[in-house]
């Protein structure tokens, strides 16, 4: 039988259950229109004239925006706010950004958009998160929905940083912003026309909140589950950190050149950003099925090896005049990582909170993307401008890989 025939993809897509479908079709969007705008945006105010610091703090200002609606959005998803609702809401924000940045020409517009960009998408994430278990059924464990969802989400930034690269090509960079604007408003038209998202998580939660009656009598557990998951949001405050250089500092290291390394055109730093995105979009479905029943320790282990190894490609790429090929290189283990991370994170945080605290853990992992952006571009910019070249940055991380791999061993 051919597994990726028409017909199996097909049967295979109608296994899950309709509103899932609809929660994944709505990633698939928002990763599209999110995709141009997350990874290109610093290219196009770099072109204006912008410095990496300026360009990182405009990076920190939507982290923080973001910290302040994570925490927010995890309260009200506690106390069964409609995470539908709330993707809505993140979707009107996001149009607002979109707007902003559009018609931006100066150092205050480009914060005003990045701050509204990062409002978004704290509402978004923890919302985005959360409604993959509580659409899964008995059939459909969460870590395979978890695998379903990030597959979208890779291909939509693919296919979203295309656009943005076709665009550049045709010196009309800055159609990401009206990309991301048709695309939220068609993810409206789905949630819409989908099943009433509000009952069915009305239902699930009530579902949990039986579950976590019965499997948390005490009280003082409430607080264990926190201290539980302190080795995991200390691996992913890197990790996220990690993906943040890997969305804004390194297109800037490409532009701006190594040691030895001539600097690369934005032309061709929108195709290596492009090529990047496609190899995640390969990886990430296989990747999670090969490891999918293998330990949550192994999983992260490896993804800080492949890390390091990725790491120690770029920094060589400096020394060599055209170290094009070290660069794709060091791309094959990078997204492999980050193919390992995204789905094992998501589903060994909801495994390891209580059901009537889900909301509030989603909000704390996505947090930790937020504390990650707010510091380490602005850091990782003032680093670049000092010294003219990344190097320093990818050996520093290199050195945290290998401090962090003992911890992986507390990560049940």
């Amino acid at each position: 039988m051919n597994l990726f025939s028409t017909s199996s993809v097909s049967n295979y897509w109608e296994k899950f259950p309709v509103s899932l479908r609809s929660i994944i079709k709505a990633r698939l969007w928002t990763a599209i229109g999110a995709g141009g705008v997350l990874y290109l945006t610093p290219i196009i105010f770099n072109s204006l004239g912008f410095s990496a610091q300026q360009i990182g703090s405009g990076i920190s200002t939507a982290a923080f925006a973001g910290i302040t609606t994570r925490l927010g959005t995890g309260y009200l998803l506690d106390n069964k706010f409609s995470y539908g609702v709330a993707i809505k809401v993140a979707c009107l924000i996001s149009i607002l950004s979109d707007f902003i940045l559009f018609y931006s020409q100066n150092y205050l517009t480009y914060h005003c958009g990045q701050f509204f960009l990062g409002a978004a998408a704290g509402i978004y994430w923890p919302s985005a998160e959360l409604a993959i278990p509580l659409n899964c059924d008995n059939k459909i464990k969460s870590n395979e929905g978890y695998s379903l969802a990030r597959s979208a989400d890779a291909i939509g930034v693919t296919i979203g940083v295309f656009l943005g690269t076709v665009g550049t090509y045709l010196e009309m960079p800055r159609i990401i912003y009206l990309t991301d604007s048709f695309c939220m408003l068609y993810i409206f038209k789905i949630l819409f026309n989908s099943l009433d998202i509000s009952k069915i998580q009305a239902e699930s939660k009530e579902k949990d909140d039986v579950a976590f009656n019965y499997k948390n009598i005490d009280k003082k557990s409430n607080l264990k589950w926190i201290i539980k998951l302190f080795p995991l949001f200390l691996i992913t405050l890197f990790v996220t950190g990690v993906m943040s250089l890997l969305q804004s500092i390194l297109p800037l290291d490409l532009a701006n050149g190594g040691i030895t390394r001539a600097p690369f055109t934005e032309q061709r730093v929108a195709t290596l950003v492009s090529i990047k995105l496609v190899l995640i979009a390969i990886f990430q479905w296989p990747v999670g099925y090969i490891l999918r029943n293998k330990n949550p320790s192994f999983k992260f282990k490896l993804c800080l090896i492949l890390l390091l190894i990725g790491f120690i490609f770029l920094s060589l790429s400096n020394f060599l005049f055209d170290g094009y090929i070290l660069i794709l290189l060091a791309f094959i283990p990078l997204t492999i990582s980050l193919c390992i991370f995204l789905p094992s994170a998501s589903d060994s945080i909801i495994k390891s909170s209580p059901n009537k605290y889900q909301g509030t853990a989603m909000a704390l992992y996505s947090q930790c993307f937020g504390i990650s952006s707010l510091t380490v571009p602005w850091m990782a910019g003032k680093l670049i401008d000092n010294f003219d070249t990344a190097i320093q940055l990818w050996l520093v991380i290199s050195l945290i890989c290998i401090v962090l791999v003992p911890i992986t061993k507390n990560i049940k």
